[in-house]
C-alpha cells in the first residue's frame, strides 16, 4: 500500500482517538497496544542473510460494558521494499454473560495454543514459529502441517468455574473454511518434490475471505482444562470441506499443553492432520492423506535462580514431521529481557528434511509489546 493511504490511516486513527475522550469515572473507550520486532537471520539454505522488521499495532475499542471490538494489523516489508498490511484480525467481542462470550468477525481460530494466544513475537520464546505450523513473521523449512489459523465467522465461548483455582474452557465456532491453492510456481515446485516420493498432497489455502467456494463452513472448537495460575491442557478439531463440489474433507486434530512454574515454562502440541484427495488424475477413489507432528519448547528462567543472570533464560526446543514430508529441527536459544515487554532473543536451529535440503540457521530478534 502507498505511503499515502497509511498516512490517512494513522490520521483517521488520531482524530478517532482524540473524540474518545472520557471522564475521571469513565473507563477509556479505545486503547493502542501491540508489537513489533527487528531480526536479523542466516540461512544455509539460501546461503543469504538479512534484516526485517515489522509492526504490529493492535486497536481495543470498548463500545460499551457487554460489546469489545478488537483488530490487529501487521505492516511489514516485502523483498522488493513495498509496504505490506494485513489484516490479521478484527472481531466484536459480545459478552453475554459472565461466563458466556459471542464473538463474530474475522478473529484468531481457537486450535491449541501456540495460533490464539501465543504467536505474538514478544511472548514466543523464539524468533520462529514451531516447526509444525506456517511462518508468521518468519520461514523455516519443514513443510508445516498448518497455519497460524484466522478466519471469518462466528464463535462462542463458555467458561465453567470449578472451584476458585480450576476452570474448563469451551470454544464453538464456524468460519468460511479454507480452499484450494491456486496453482503458482511455489505451489508448483512443492508439489513436484511431493510427486518424487509419494502421491501428490493437495494444497490447501486457509488464506481468511469475504467469499467462500463452496456452500460448507468449517466448524470446530476446543476444550481445556486449566488448574490457575500454571497449567492449561486442551484438545482441538478442526473440519471442513475444501474443493468447490464438497467432494473433499480436511480434519485437523490437536493436543496442547502450557506449563507455567516459578522458573521455567513448558509448551508443546501435537496435531494430526487428514485431507482427502485423488492420488492421480483420473481416479475417482478418494485418499486419505495422513501427516502428524509434534513440538514442544522448554523455558529455563535462568534469572530468576542466580540473581547474578538477571533477565536471562534458556530455550530448548525440539519439533518433527512424520508420515509424508519427513522432518525433524531442533533448537537452542538465548534470551534477555530489557524489561517486562522487551526482549533480545539469539537462537540457533538445525532442521533435517528426509527428503529435501537441511539447514542450519542463526537468528537475533529484538521483540517488544505495548
Amino acid at each position: 500500500m502507498r505511503y499515502n493511504k497509511i498516512r490517512i490511516l494513522i490520521i483517521t486513527m488520531l482524530v478517532f482517538y482524540s473524540s474518545a475522550g472520557f471522564s475521571n469515572n469513565e473507563q477509556p473507550r479505545f486503547v493502542l497496544a501491540g508489537y513489533g520486532d527487528v531480526k536479523y537471520e542466516s540461512t544455509d539454505a539460501k546461503n543469504t542473510s538479512a534484516y526485517s522488521a515489522r509492526f504490529v499495532p493492535i486497536f481495543l475499542f470498548n463500545l460499551s460494558e457487554k460489546i469489545h471490538v478488537e483488530a490487529e494489523t501487521e505492516f511489514g516489508l516485502n523483498d522488493v521494499g513495498e509496504t505490506e498490511i494485513e489484516l490479521e484480525y478484527a472481531d466484536l467481542h459480545y459478552f453475554l454473560t459472565d461466563s458466556t462470550t459471542i464473538t463474530a468477525g474475522k478473529f484468531l481460530v481457537p486450535f491449541g495454543q501456540f495460533g490464539p494466544n501465543i504467536h505474538p513475537s514478544w511472548i514466543n520464546r523464539s524468533p520462529w514459529t514451531p516447526g509444525i505450523y506456517g511462518s508468521h513473521g518468519s520461514s523455516q523449512p519443514m513443510e508445516a502441517l498448518l497455519p497460524v489459523l484466522s478466519d471469518v465467522g462466528v464463535g462462542v465461548q463458555q467458561i465453567f468455574l470449578l472451584g476458585k483455582h480450576q476452570k474448563i474452557f469451551i470454544d464453538l465456532y464456524s468460519t468460511n473454511g479454507p480452499g484450494i491453492e491456486k496453482d503458482d510456481h511455489e505451489s508448483e515446485a512443492a508439489a513436484e518434490v511431493s510427486e518424487e516420493a509419494h502421491a501428490e498432497i493437495p494444497e490447501l489455502a486457509f488464506e481468511a475471505g469475504n467469499s467462500d467456494n463452496n456452500k460448507n463452513k468449517a466448524i470446530g472448537g476446543r476444550i481445556a482444562y486449566a488448574m490457575l495460575p500454571g497449567i492449561e491442557i486442551g484438545s482441538s478439531i478442526y473440519s471442513a470441506s475444501y474443493d468447490d463440489d464438497e467432494r473433499f474433507n480436511f480434519i485437523a486434530k490437536g493436543l496442547d499443553i502450557n506449563i507455567i512454574g516459578s522458573h521455567y515454562l513448558l509448551r508443546g502440541e501435537l496435531i494430526q492432520t487428514e485431507t482427502e484427495g485423488l492420488e492421480s488424475e483420473g481416479e475417482e477413489d478418494i485418499h486419505t492423506f495422513k501427516r502428524d507432528g509434534w513440538y514442544l519448547q522448554s523455558t529455563l528462567q535462568t534469572g530468576n535462580i542466580w540473581s547474578s543472570l538477571a533477565g536471562t533464560e534458556l530455550v530448548f526446543e525440539y519439533a518433527e514431521t512424520n508420515q509424508l514430508s519427513e522432518a525433524s529441527r531442533w533448537l537452542v536459544g538465548l534470551n534477555y529481557w530489557l524489561d517486562a515487554r522487551s526482549v533480545i532473543k539469539v537462537a540457533y536451529d538445525d532442521t533435517d528434511i528426509e527428503e529435501g535440503e537441511d539447514d542450519k540457521r542463526l537468528a537475533v530478534q529484538l521483540s517488544y509489546g505495548f
